[in-house]
């Protein structure tokens, strides 16, 4: 072997641990509890909102729990719905949005991913994660003589979006009839590579191959979906929404700003609304409000009196106002969904 082989391949290993060891980062794959200062919203928050706990395993035996949401006064639900969370504090950052569908006359199962407050896993292992842990709630779901016969739906915010997106790579065989994807990204390489750039303003772009060999390693083809990709390999009717002003998942990285590529899915629909950023379902005020709140405790000394009291300041009424647009849009695309006419007339 010559001395310019040897070194091509000490740079190709060393780029692999490097990528690893980004991949493996804090902000990536550490346990996620959520935030000891903020309130997240119960079913008891809410008038006539049900809750029925439920567990299940997935892939590693690790317990995953979580609850089955139903307006108290539906009798017969028109659909299950299973929510998928974005990182950092589980399905209770979405409470609110879980009491929409569930008012809307369905019954909604969100639960917390591996390494996610209520359920097990000391880390969060990868995003790939949230594809096989929604995969694992389908799986369950099929074992419930309550639940398996309901149409099947499927929503999620940003983590959680990107694994409504590609769980129908891992579960080909289930019928389901509609996706809702709020804020999803297409790669997890650019999402991280945006990320890096946004905070050390550094472009580690080039690391997308060997970043997608170690999630290969780590996860077989489940670590290197496109969210693209897998939309437009089926025809499951799939809405993503997204905001223009995304910070957190750009939208060169979203399917929105990548529609062209969902072409061969003619169930496919993407809405980009101009002004919003990531939480796309939250109305412009709460949103705004939103970032403002987080941007001021940003410039807050960690743990000081002044975040504290910022944080006591914090409006829930506001921060968790929806817009019904956007709502509305999703509950009337589900519909649609499972009354198997033309949503896109």
């Amino acid at each position: 072997m010559t001395v310019a082989l040897i070194v091509l391949l000490f740079v190709f290993i060393l780029l692999i641990v490097f990528s690893a060891v980004i991949l493996n980062a804090p902000g990536f794959s550490k346990r996620c509890e959520g935030n000891e200062n903020l309130k997240y919203l119960k079913a008891k928050n809410f008038d006539n909102l049900n809750a029925r706990p439920v567990s299940f395993k997935s892939n590693k035996g690790q317990t995953l729990n979580g609850f089955l949401y139903s307006g108290a006064k539906t009798e017969k639900p028109k659909a299950l719905i299973v929510f998928s969370h974005g990182m950092g504090a589980g399905h209770l950052s979405y409470t609110t949005e879980i009491n929409y569908f569930a008012q809307k006359g369905y019954t909604v199962l969100a639960y917390d991913n591996t390494g996610t407050c209520a359920s097990e896993g000391k880390r969060l292992y990868g995003f790939a994660q949230g594809i096989i842990d929604l995969k694992s709630a389908l799986d369950f779901v099929s074992t419930r003589e309550d639940l398996k016969e309901l149409p099947l739906l499927l929503a999620g915010h940003s983590w959680g979006a990107y694994s409504v997106c590609n769980v129908a790579a891992l579960a080909q065989d289930t019928d389901i009839k509609g996706i809702v994807a709020f804020s999803p990204f297409n790669s997890v390489n650019k999402l991280i590579a945006d990320s890096a750039k946004a905070k050390i303003k550094i472009d580690i772009s080039f690391l997308s191959p060997f970043f997608d060999i170690v999630n290969l390693y780590k996860f077989g083809k489940t670590g290197i979906l496109r969210s693209c990709d897998t939309i437009a390999s089926n025809m499951i009717p799939t809405l993503i929404m997204h905001g223009g002003n995304d910070m957190t998942v750009s939208v060169q990285n979203s399917p929105v700003g990548l529609k062209n590529r969902l072409a061969s899915n003619t169930n496919a629909r993407t809405v980009l609304y101009e002004s919003k950023f990531h939480n796309v379902y939250l109305a412009k005020d709460a949103e705004q409000y939103l970032n403002d709140i987080f941007g001021k405790i940003a410039s807050l000394p960690a743990d000081s009196r002044e975040a504290y009291e910022v944080y006591q300041s914090i409006d829930y009424s506001l921060i968790t106002k929806e817009d019904l647009t956007v709502m509305e849009t999703a509950c009337s695309f589900f519909e649609e969904c499972i009354m198997k006419r033309d949503f896109l007339s």
